[in-house]
Formats: structure tokens, C-alpha cells, sequence
């Protein structure tokens, strides 16, 4: 018997002879063959072969109407040239001559009439052999022919990788250098501005007139100087991921009414239309978002336009649109190349970064701005025509959510702030002698009386010799004790002084330690006297007005934790939603807001809460408003 991979193929046997047609068939098909087709009519091979695909013909010489050789030319015909198809000659001329012309022709073996039944069979094992060896040498070639083109294409795809990781990366060489040099000059010239001014005014001759001038530019390049910087900083804690989204319930007419005021002086003076369009419904007035970074990326599109546009106009607008609210900055400046708003918004990117570009800043606005909006979860767009104008917009979903008006306490300080102030004690605690020098000179302007302590040791001893210190200016970062912890042992036995930190700790979540830890406000460095001397005003009047409403309240009246739990369960969510992400995110004047807004309605929890408030216990109150039903 034959061997099993060979008893299933393809044998076609051609012979006009019906005779030998069965002694053929009969041999094959006790050898196990069981695929066999025939045919005595040569003129029917062609169409046999391509419907049977054969693995070896038999094949007779001398027919009517073709011969065995016509035959085989046919067959060359159909099939390729790298296809191994043998043929096994039947014929009783084996002469030398009919051998050659057979071979020519494309036979592959000879069998002589009569047959002989075991060449027969042996002739026919052995093509077939030999075709399914050439069948799976093909196949090999051809899987190693495909491997060969896939390793091709993956190297070439490799290759292309390579040389467009090496443009990239020599493309972010180039443009990190050029983002290096342009912080070097966004650092070095209004330093150097700074300091050669400050040379100047010292010149006794000099007049008043020139005086002012140079102090306005002094503080001009102040400014450019802490922009810079703050920006460095802001994208450090971005690409650290230090970046928090703290979320409240923000009125956008609100919002937008700020960054207008913000930015008109600037729109002014360079004689641009400053336009707001609000064309949200009084149904979404409110957004829950951070409030904080959609002002800043508003006040970054809206500067960016302020400064790129010479005449016409800079608009702010505000709409729904399929659930999303739009904020979008229109301005009619220099418009953006196509070319470069593919790659605006990205880290070290500038429209022109050019050692003779003709506007200063860093480019970092907008990558700080496309961080935030993804923090906020939406997305950032741009539409821009050079020589036209640029449309910069931000879209964020809109959440739908109650929302009800919280009745606001009256902040404004009464008519005798100032003499309040005059009667202060305060306690400046810093390490930096500049520092301390800056802060006493503003402060002695209308304290009663200023103690310097120089690190938190000191500070902690000074409250506790002295109880009638008022308030402390308390520095962070110091040596042996830092502010922190001196915070928090001042605390443990005076819970009434008004803490101040004040730092230059830029990242994240900075302000929050301060609170949790006691203080009532946080300044940072370097520290605007105006915002300092309001924020001292602010602590100064909500604690009188705190000590007021204390008084006042009759003391039998003594709150239960029956009663707590009972008046926590009553208060509106929107209330209790409030609070409790004022507590998260440590605005204490919003606190104080939310805490007088349940006064209408339960006066006694209300009380407890600005007790609680006042004693910095605010996660007591968190903890309260957690068990909530």
C-alpha cells in the first residue's frame, strides 16, 4: 500500500485506449489511489485539467486527434513555470528519438507498453514523491518570501520611524534651545531692567517726574519677571501631574465680568473695542467647575488677543451649544499661520521663535491653557486666517444641577476698619531679614505695635508670652521649625489669633496644608501689599463680626448632638454640597458665606458651625455634614 499523504492525490490518466485505461485504473486503485479521472479524447484534457488539478498525468503518445506532445505543450500552457506538474509518458516507441523529443516536450519518466504492473506503480510513487516534495519546497519559498516582504516592510517602516523620531527629536532640540533662550531673555532683560533703574532713582539729582517714571517701569518689570516665572512653574506642576481640580459652583456672568476688568485697562490703552457677548439663558448661569483655571484660560486667550491685536476689537463670549458652554475669545489681530496651529498648543511652541520676534513672553500660555482644559475635561479649538484674526475657544460640558442662590453676608468693612487696624499687635515671623524689613514697613504704616520673630521656635514662644498678639505673618519655609508646624502648636493653645501664611511655595496644594494646619489666610511671595493690607482687613472684620453674632446669641441656648444630626438632615443638598467643597478646597470666606446662609433656617446650627469655624475645626464640620442621609 502507498503511503497515506500520497493515496488522496490527483491522478489523470489520457490514453484513447479503454483497455489500458482499466488496467491502469485497476492497478491505482488497488495501490489505495482514489482520486482518479480519464479520458480517451484528448481534445478534453485542457478542461479536465481545470477542474481536477492534477498531481500527475498519464499520459499516451500516439492519439487521435492530439498527440502526447500537443498535448504537453497544452499543459505548459496552463500552468506556471515554477509549478512542478510531472508527466508519465505511456508509449511503445522508446526509441532514442521519441525519448528526447518526450523529454523536450515536458515529460518526466517513461513507462513501456506493455506494462509492467509493479514499474507501474513504483514510476508513479515516485513522481508523485518528488511533486509533493517541489509542492512543499514552494510553499516553504513562498512563506519565506512573505516573511521576507514583512520583514522588509517592518524594517522599512522601522526606518521611517527612526528618521521621523530623529527629525522630531532634532525639531525639539532646536525648539528647546530656542524655548531656553527665550527664557533666559524673558528672565534677564526686566531683571536687567530692574536693576539698572534701581541704580538710577538712587541718582539724588534726579527729578521727580523721572523719578516716577522709572519706578513705574521698575514695578512693570517686576511684574514681567513674577509672569515668567509663575508660567515655569505652572507648566512644571503640569508635566508632574501635581495639577488638582477643585470644582465649585461658578456663575459665569461673574467669571466673565472679572477677566473684563481684568483686561480693559490693557484693551484701553491700546484703543481696542473690549466687547462681552453672554448669550447663556438665566437656566445656566451656573457651571460646576474649577473656576480658578477657567479664568485662566480665559486670561490667557484674552491676553494673548489683547497683545496680538493693534486696532479693532477683542470680544468674550459665552453659549450653549448640544450640552456644551462655549467661552470663545475673538480678536481681529495677526491671525496664525496654517502651518503653526498644528502645533500651538503644544509645550515649547511658539508661533515665532525667532531670536527677532517683535513680542516678548515664553509661549507657554497656551499649553498651560490646553493642561487646564483637559484637567476641567473639555477641549480647547482654534480658528485662525493670518492677516484676519483668531478665534481661541474652550467647550465644557454642562452638567445640569440645582442650584439655589445663597443669600451673601454683608463683607463690607464698617466705617472704622481703619482704626481697628491702627490698634493691631502683629507678629512677623521670617527667616529672610529682606522679607522681614518689606512686610514691617508696609505694616508699620498703621499697626500699633510689630514683633519680628525668626524662625517657628521663635514664633511659638512669642504667642505664647505675649496673648494680646492680634495677628501673625507667618513665613513657611524656615530652618529648625518651619510655619506648618508652628501653625499648628500655636493652635494647640490659642485658637483666637488670625494666621496669616505667607510663602513662596508655588505648588499645588500648598495653600490647603496652610488651612488644614490652622491659618486663616495664605499670601504668596513676592506678597502685594494691597491684596495683604484687604486680606488683613477681611480676617480683622470677620472676626469682630464673628464675635458679635457670638454675643449675641442667648446662652441657654445650648445645641444637642440630637439636635445637630436632626438640623444636618433637614438642610437643602445644595447647602450641604457648599459647604462641604468650601471645607475641600479651604475657602474659608466661602465657608463663612455658606454657614450664614442656614442662619434663616435653623439659627442654632449655624452658630455651632461658626463656632466650629472659628476654632478651625472645619473637618469636624466635615465629618457632621458627611452623615447625611
Amino acid at each position: 500500500m502507498i503511503d497515506s499523504t500520497l493515496k488522496n492525490a490527483n491522478i489523470l490518466i489520457v490514453d484513447d485506449k479503454e483497455a489500458n485505461v482499466d488496467i491502469l485504473i485497476g492497478l491505482l486503485e488497488f495501490q489505495g489511489y482514489t482520486n482518479i479521472k480519464y479520458t480517451t479524447d484528448s481534445r478534453l484534457v485542457v478542461s479536465l485539467m481545470k477542474n481536477f488539478d492534477p498531481d500527475i498525468i498519464l499520459l499516451d503518445l500516439m492519439m487521435p486527434y492530439f498527440s502526447g506532445y500537443e498535448v504537453m505543450n497544452q499543459i505548459k500552457e496552463l500552468i506556471s513555470k515554477d509549478t512542478f506538474l510531472p508527466v508519465l509518458v505511456l508509449t511503445a516507441d522508446l526509441t532514442e528519438e521519441a525519448k528526447q523529443r518526450a523529454l523536450a516536450g515536458g515529460a518526466k519518466d517513461f513507462i513501456a507498453k506493455p506494462f509492467n504492473l509493479n514499474e507501474v506503480d513504483l514510476r508513479i510513487k515516485n513522481l508523485l514523491e518528488t511533486r509533493f516534495l517541489h509542492q512543499q519546497l514552494k510553499n516553504q519559498n513562498e512563506i519565506l518570501d512573505e516573511k521576507v516582504k514583512e520583514r522588509t516592510l517592518e524594517l522599512q517602516i522601522t526606518n521611517s520611524e527612526l528618521n521621523v523620531a530623529k527629525n522630531k527629536a532634532e525639531e525639539s532640540d532646536r525648539l528647546k534651545t530656542a524655548f531656553l533662550n527665550n527664557i533666559s531673555h524673558e528672565i534677564r532683560t526686566p531683571f536687567n531692567d530692574l536693576l539698572g533703574f534701581l541704580s538710577m532713582i538712587q541718582n539724588e539729582k534726579l527729578n521727580k517726574e523721572d523719578r516716577a517714571e522709572y519706578i513705574r517701569i521698575i514695578n512693570k518689570s517686576a511684574n514681567r519677571l513674577m509672569f515668567t516665572i509663575n508660567d515655569i512653574i505652572e507648566i512644571s506642576q503640569i508635566q508632574a501631574g501635581l495639577i488638582k481640580l477643585n470644582k465649585s459652583e461658578t456663575n459665569i456672568k461673574s467669571l466673565i465680568d472679572d477677566i473684563y476688568v481684568q483686561n480693559k485697562k490693557n484693551a484701553d490703552s491700546k484703543g481696542l473695542k473690549f466687547i462681552i457677548k453672554n448669550e447663556l439663558s438665566d437656566s445656566y448661569k451656573y457651571l460646576s467647575t474649577d473656576s480658578l483655571k477657567l479664568n485662566s484660560i480665559l486670561s490667557i486667550f484674552v491676553g494673548n488677543a489683547i497683545k496680538f491685536t493693534q486696532k479693532g476689537d477683542v470680544e468674550i463670549k459665552a453659549k450653549l451649544e448640544s450640552d456644551y458652554i462655549i467661552f470663545s475669545v475673538k480678536d481681529t489681530g495677526l491671525g496664525i499661520p496654517e502651518n503653526i496651529q498644528k502645533i500651538i498648543f503644544e509645550r515649547f511652541m511658539q508661533a515665532d521663535v525667532s531670536s527677532t520676534r517683535k513680542y516678548e513672553g515664553m509661549g507657554l500660555g497656551l499649553s498651560i491653557a490646553k493642561a487646564h482644559a483637559e484637567i476641567l475635561g473639555g477641549s480647547i479649538s482654534l480658528v485662525s486666517e493670518k492677516g484676519k484674526g483668531s478665534v481661541f475657544s474652550i467647550s465644557l460640558p454642562y452638567e445640569e444641577s440645582v442650584h439655589e442662590e445663597i443669600p451673601l453676608v454683608n463683607t463690607v468693612l464698617s466705617h472704622n476698619s481703619e482704626a481697628e487696624l491702627e490698634n493691631l499687635k502683629i507678629l512677623i515671623v521670617d527667616d529672610d531679614k529682606m522679607s522681614q524689613m518689606i512686610i514691617s514697613i508696609e505694616v508699620n504704616t498703621f499697626a500699633k505695635e510689630v514683633i519680628i520673630a525668626n524662625n517657628g521656635i521663635e514664633a511659638v514662644e512669642a504667642c505664647r508670652n505675649c496673648k494680646d498678639i492680634d495677628l501673625v505673618l507667618m513665613d513657611i519655609q524656615m530652618p529648625g521649625m518651619d510655619g506648618i508646624e508652628a501653625i499648628r502648636k500655636i493652635r494647640e493653645f490659642n485658637t483666637d489669633v488670625i494666621i496669616i501664611a505667607q510663602t513662596a511655595h508655588a505648588l499645588s496644594g500648598e495653600k490647603e496644608k496652610a488651612i488644614k494646619a490652622g491659618c486663616n489666610q495664605y499670601l504668596s511671595k513676592p506678597i502685594n501689599n494691597e491684596e495683604m493690607l484687604t486680606i488683613i482687613k477681611s480676617e480683622i472684620y470677620k472676626k469682630n463680626n464673628a464675635k458679635k453674632v457670638s454675643s449675641s446669641q442667648n446662652e441657654k441656648e445650648h445645641i444637642t448632638e440630637k439636635q445637630i444630626t436632626a438640623g444636618i438632615e433637614y438642610l437643602p443638598n445644595y447647602i450641604v454640597k457648599n459647604l462641604t467643597d468650601a471645607i475641600a478646597t479651604a475657602d474659608i470666606d466661602l465657608m463663612i458665606v455658606v454657614i450664614n446662609s442656614i442662619t434663616p433656617l435653623n439659627p442654632e446650627l449655624a452658630q455651632y458651625f461658626l463656632n466650629l469655624t472659628n476654632d478651625y475645626n472645619y473637618y469636624e464640620i466635615q465629618e457632621l455634614l458627611s452623615k447625611k442621609g
